[in-house]
């Protein structure tokens, strides 16, 4: 008997036909997709593991924030499972830190934080009480509006009495208690990875690469204000019960640290104005990463 071929090998999933390939993790693939004889283009995940997309299917579905792509189609053919949603273009934020090898100033950093902060906190509290769990650089878009957008949300659960069932999330993002077998996990894990990601912003100090420790890093990185510092510390905290309880503490706070004088790198922009070129300040940059390492 002739076994049905999939859709991925004949370039046509669910009838979206296959544009090129966005991304490939464990368990699933991500595709740019669109329809015969339709203008839109959309992102395809397809992948064998059923249960977990159907999961995060069932949570895109609710989802209604402008941090997250909407969700657009699911169903399954002979080699998996797939789901439709939003194509958000871009460039991931990870890619765009390459340009940072020192941290970005403090309010363009501040201000990608602050859009991730609200996604996190309509999750937490104004969508459907979920828990990201995975929060980290290559699961964020910056769009060519200058916005950040939360994408992947493979390993989000909902956040009513889960139990760990295992580890889950990136090492070096994730909290401390997503790596324990049977741990109770709350919100606050996603403050934790949040602290990660805001310091890799300002520092430029990937947390998925060693060394791990990025508070003691942000200790020596002495273009960071004393505002950030402080807020770092609370996320960071491997406590959980030290930490903000949820994301709906995060924006306040940011938008306090924004309204007030920038980083050492916004004064040196402020002085100079226009007659400094981007490759100069790319420079001093430069010249800090060196000079702390």
């Amino acid at each position: 008997m002739k076994q049905e071929s999939s859709g991925l090998e004949k370039g046509n999933i669910g009838g979206y036909r296959l544009l090129a390939e966005l991304g490939k993790g464990a368990t699933a693939r991500v595709f740019r997709v669109e329809q015969p004889g339709g203008k839109d283009v959309y992102a395809l995940k397809y992948g064998s593991c059923k249960a977990r997309l159907r999961a995060e299917s069932a949570i895109l579905k609710q989802l209604r924030h402008p941090c997250f792509p909407r969700w657009i189609d699911e169903g399954e053919d002979a080699g998996g499972i797939y789901l439709v949603m939003e194509f958000i273009p871009g460039l991931s934020l990870q890619k765009l830190m390459e340009l940072y090898p020192a941290g970005m100033p403090e309010r363009m950093g501040g201000g990608i934080a602050l859009d991730v902060a609200e996604g996190l906190a309509y999750l937490h509290a104004g969508g459907p009480s979920c828990i990201y769990r995975d929060l980290k650089a290559s699961n964020v878009v910056i769009t060519p509006q200058g916005r950040a957008r939360l994408v992947d949300l493979g390993a989000a659960v909902r956040s009513e009495g889960f139990v760990q069932g295992g580890r889950a999330g990136t090492y070096g993002y994730g909290a401390p208690e997503q790596f324990w077998e049977g741990a109770g996990i709350t919100p606050s894990c996603d403050i934790y990875g949040f602290g990660k990601l805001l310091a890799f912003l300002l520092t430029g100090q990937d947390p998925g690469k060693p060394p791990y420790d990025t508070m003691e890093y942000c200790g020596r990185h002495w273009g960071m204000g004393r505002e950030f510092r402080r807020l770092l510390d609370r996320c960071l905290q491997p406590d959980p019960q030290l930490r903000y309880p949820d994301a709906t503490f995060l924006p306040p706070v940011l938008k306090r640290i924004l309204e007030r004088k920038g980083g050492f790198r916004d004064k040196i922009l402020a002085k100079t104005g226009n007659r400094t070129s981007y490759r100069y300040i790319k420079c001093i940059w430069k010249s800090e990463y060196e000079r702390i390492f």
